[in-house]
């Protein structure tokens, strides 16, 4: 099942299949990516981890347990507890099932409001059990590029473009690769994406978009900048869409342990604390 919200300028669909928007449309065109094979979800979120370690496998206090990439809320079943027309609330509470992969007990919730141009998006945590709670959370929406079929462009008529100059580079097993020194903007191409997602820990910018040089439309992310922004798309011919992923932290497999407690990159609350993260999706 799902659920609909809207502004006066653009309206949106939200899964209950793992909190998941599916849909972000604006005078009448969609923005999201569609779902096609080549990469089966929309704008999934991340919880409790980000990416995953090497192995495949992690420890809590020395005792084994898996997660598959990016963790499990993307494909849990959450309950709508709130709703309007302009906002919605989904939830997800611990479960025999959770618990068997991942030892803590919580909630997690999302909320997606409509306001003018922009959908915000708020992850929340909270801690359920009697002890510390590491986790990581993010966002992962993806966007059509080209937009649509009357921008005018194709793929590689678009830009990256942060708000402010970065330096982006990429740990590789031949060495360091720079995707940018101190730049602004990115040309989109292929072969940007051939060694896969690239990102920014603790960047400069507030946000970033994507951006049509053709017609001049974008759509831009903006986050906490004390986070982290990833960028992907699959190396691929057919993946016509780009990731703007915004993350509270740096993922798992940028720590040096896979014990979770232990990993220098985790969120971590205490018994009955929450926390939350937000970011908004902004069309223009």
């Amino acid at each position: 099942m799902s659920v609909s919200i809207k502004s006066e300028y653009l309206s949106a669909v939200i899964s209950e299949n793992g909190g998941e928007l599916t849909s972000l449309t604006a005078e009448g065109y969609e923005w999201l990516w569609t779902a096609e094979p080549v990469w089966q979800r929309h704008a999934p979120l991340l919880f409790p981890f980000i990416c995953n370690t090497k192995s495949k496998g992690y420890t809590v206090n020395g005792v084994p347990y898996k997660l598959g990439n990016h963790g499990f809320a993307r494909d849990s079943l959450f309950t709508v507890s709130e709703e309007c027309e302009s906002s919605a609330r989904l939830t997800l509470c611990s479960s025999p099932e959770t618990l068997a992969n991942y030892p803590y007990e919580f909630e997690f919730n999302v909320t997606y409001t409509a306001k003018g141009n922009t959908l915000s998006v708020q992850l929340e945590a909270e801690n359920k059990g009697n002890e510390e709670m590491p986790f990581f959370v993010g966002g992962h929406p993806g966007f059509l590029c080209p937009f649509r079929a009357d921008d005018g462009g194709v793929f590689e008529d678009y830009d990256v473009v942060y708000e402010k100059p970065e330096t982006v580079t990429q740990e590789l097993d031949s060495g360091i690769h720079t995707v940018v020194e101190n730049g602004v903007a990115i040309p989109v191409t292929r072969e940007l994406f051939k060694n896969d997602v690239f990102m920014k820990d603790k960047p400069n910018s507030s946000s970033v978009s994507l951006v049509s040089r053709t017609s001049g439309r974008r759509v831009t992310v903006s986050y906490d900048n004390s986070g982290c922004i990833a960028v992907w798309s699959p190396y691929d011919d057919r993946a016509n869409f780009i990731c703007l992923e915004p993350w509270a932290s740096a993922p798992v497999y940028c720590c040096d342990t896979e014990e979770l407690t232990k990993m220098p990159h985790a969120i971590r609350i205490r018994p009955e604390e929450k926390y939350s993260f937000g970011f908004m999706i902004e069309i223009s």
